[in-house]
């Protein structure tokens, strides 16, 4: 059992080094994303926000259905998805910035897979791949609770300058 936990955390701590290394170079060292979205301001790789609650599953966004909010770009796949973001927002957003659950869990800000999702108590959480969304599912209510916590002190660090705490759930 130790030697399972050990490989998962030593995989989860590589993924890591690997997202941090990437955001770095892609970012700069100097700029500090609160919302995990694309040079351009996109949020969710382009999908639709609102599809996750209605269809239960990822659906590609289009161009010709966005929305901006707070300055940064949502896609709907159909202008009934948009028109419901537009009316309530915030029900519809990614948690903690659109960053990665189980990394804020350990005070990270991962890249996300929009295809490793979860929707817990109607919020949608989002997680770096599918691998690492397994692990979360492990203790889903202890990892939200640890990534509340953490979210508030890391919100505003830039990704590579922060170092993973130890998860207690």
């Amino acid at each position: 059992m130790r030697s399972i936990l050990f490989k998962k955390i030593s995989m989860v701590l590589l993924a890591c080094a690997a997202m941090l290394s990437w955001a770095s170079q892609a970012y700069g060292a100097n700029d500090v994303r609160t919302a995990n979205v694309s040079d351009h301001k996109l949020a969710l790789k382009g999908y639709d926000a609102v599809a996750y609650f209605d269809q239960g599953r990822p659906i590609s966004g289009n161009s010709r259905f966005s929305y901006v909010h707070d300055g940064i770009e949502y896609r709907f796949s159909s202008e009934t998805n948009k028109q419901k973001f537009a009316k309530s927002p915030d029900r519809f957003m990614p948690q903690f910035g659109g960053f990665c659950s189980f990394g804020t869990s350990v005070g990270l800000k991962l890249e996300v897979d929009p295809e490793a999702f979860e929707i817990v108590d109607d919020k949608l959480y989002l997680n770096n791949s599918l691998n690492i969304h397994e692990m979360w599912l492990e203790n889903p209510k202890g990892r939200i609770k640890a990534a509340n916590q953490h979210w508030r002190k890391i919100k505003n660090i830039a990704a590579e300058k922060l170092t993973p705490i130890p998860f207690e759930g």
